[in-house]
């Protein structure tokens, strides 16, 4: 651990790290923005974190954080600054208690060149330590496959060949299986895992290598230095999304502007079929970093098993051009939405499916897509906020995408007067009004709905009547209190 005082050049500062605690010994390196990390960590590793999990208002929240740190054997944290500025008081209470050592990472210096510089000692001390790491005859036969255009699957065969090592896969954050030795179903706990090489930008992004069944402690090393040499197949991955993701920056610029190219060579560029319609997919991740929403979205894609292209739309903003139907895509991004939104305890994924349209007709298709993902980021409930075109048969799901100010600023010219009566005069003239609307304004049955008079009904209709400056039997206006009526509901979940 004391090595980590030589990342001072990073900007990378200890607040908590007494000489005691700098004597522990690292086995790895990790980042996580998962409130409890700890199913991921293996004992000895060291952890990033950017705090995206922490809230000033969420007590507790720091100290059960170190505390699972230190049960699963973590050696210390790093904590980045790019999202809350200064460290909080709480998190280093809580790292000093548990006797957890404690850095800080200014916001210009990458986790990623942390996590480079800890990888380049880590594999020195493998290699002079004389620990089991991988014979050089077997490391230049694995390193031959993954340079080549051989299936990985079979190269995580030879590798469970070579170093008697159980079924490994290739996963990716959310546990989607990339590549298997065999048919694949251990999940995060019953493995164990180590991360592919270049380090994680955010909470989706990356690669794991995982066993079938736990490895012990002598075996690490093996399966982190395996780890490593498919590095370069995630990093050309990553740079076939990075050239599709900027054609389709291009593509997605060019919209509605006047002789930009909308036609199917302009798609080509993105690595997608020029001859079928394109279903424009938003997702948001409101308050994470930039980064986030495009991983997010390559992600969810990718686990959905069609071609798209993603690029940044705007702030904590992703938009794929993809080539299957809405009515396919919808129910797989549904399906594949909740283990994303696992990854991440503080930030809120909501995703947008605009209707297929051709390349030259896209512009309005991105329109709707985005106008859906306002409506899903607003969806009450804990179900996936996905939110399709399809949806759109009824006018709750169509309010849904009001901004929150238009919907407040609309509730309060017309059912406010009412809402402030009742709370003057502790009565229940909105409830009232909301059962006599939603029984076709019948007078007898919202009587025995609310076990009312009808007399009482009608004085109560009345008052709301002359609060609002509406009549419940003009059309328009009684148009005009149902749609505030939904939009209070929904602003109260």
């Amino acid at each position: 651990m004391k090595q980590v005082l030589e990342l001072a050049d990073l900007g990378v500062a200890p607040l908590w790290a007494p000489p005691r605690a700098l004597r522990r010994t690292v086995t790895g390196v990790t980042t996580s923005d998962m409130e409890n990390p700890s199913t991921y960590l293996s004992p000895g590793e060291i952890v990033l974190t950017g705090l995206v999990w922490w809230q000033p208002d969420h007590r507790g929240a720091a100290r059960a954080f170190v505390s699972a740190l230190r049960a699963a054997g973590a050696v210390a944290l790093i904590a980045g600054e790019g999202v809350h500025g200064a460290i909080p008081d709480e998190l280093f209470d809580a790292c000093r208690d548990h006797e957890l050592p404690l850095f800080s990472v200014p916001q210009s210096t990458t986790f990623r060149a942390v996590l480079d510089r800890i990888y380049v000692w880590l594999w020195a001390d493998i290699r002079e330590s004389g620990a089991p790491a991988l014979p050089s005859i077997v490391r230049d036969e694995l390193l031959t496959g993954i340079t080549s255009a051989a299936p990985v699957g079979a190269v995580l065969r030879t590798a469970v060949e070579r170093l008697e090592l159980p079924e490994l896969a290739l996963v990716s954050p959310a546990g989607r299986v990339i590549a298997s030795s065999a048919p694949y179903t251990a999940d995060g706990q019953q493995g164990t895992q180590a991360p592919v090489t270049p380090g994680q930008e955010s909470p989706f992004d990356g690669w794991w290598l995982r066993t079938a069944r736990a490895v012990g402690s002598r075996r690490w090393p093996v399966l982190n230095e395996l780890a490593a040499l498919f590095a370069t197949r995630l990093t050309q991955h990553r740079e076939r999304l990075t050239a599709r993701g900027a054609a389709a920056g291009e593509l997605l610029a060019g919209l509605g502007t006047k002789g930009a190219p909308a036609g199917s060579g302009a798609v080509h560029a993105c690595g997608l079929p020029g001859d079928v319609a394109l279903t424009p997919v938003v997702v948001r991740t409101p308050g994470a970093p930039a980064s986030w929403a495009v991983d997010a979205a390559n992600e969810l894609l990718e686990a959905c098993a069609v071609d798209f292209a993603v690029c940044p739309g705007g702030a904590a903003e992703a938009v794929g051009f993809v080539a299957a139907p809405p009515d396919r895509l919808a129910p797989l991004l549904s399906g594949q939405l909740p283990a994303l939104q696992r990854l991440v305890d503080d930030v809120t994924i909501a995703v947008g499916v605009g209707p297929g349209a051709r390349p030259s007709d896209l512009a309005p298709a991105v329109h709707g897509a985005r106008f859906l993902a306002d409506a899903a980021g607003r969806r009450p409930g804990a179900g996936p906020r996905v939110r399709t075109g399809a949806a759109l048969t009824r006018l709750s799901t169509l309010l849904e995408g009001v901004p929150a100010p238009v919907s407040h600023a609309y509730r309060m010219r017309t059912i406010g007067p009412v809402i402030s009566y009742d709370t003057a005069k502790g009565t229940e003239l909105l409830l009232t009004l909301a059962t006599f609307l939603e029984n076709g304004a019948s007078w007898t049955r919202t009587a025995a709905a609310l076990h009312l008079h009808v007399n009482t009904v009608h004085y109560r209709i009345e008052r709301a009547e002359a609060l609002t400056g509406r009549r419940v039997s003009d059309p328009d206006d009684q148009s005009d209190l149902c749609t505030a009526l939904i939009l209070h509901q929904q602003s109260h979940g």
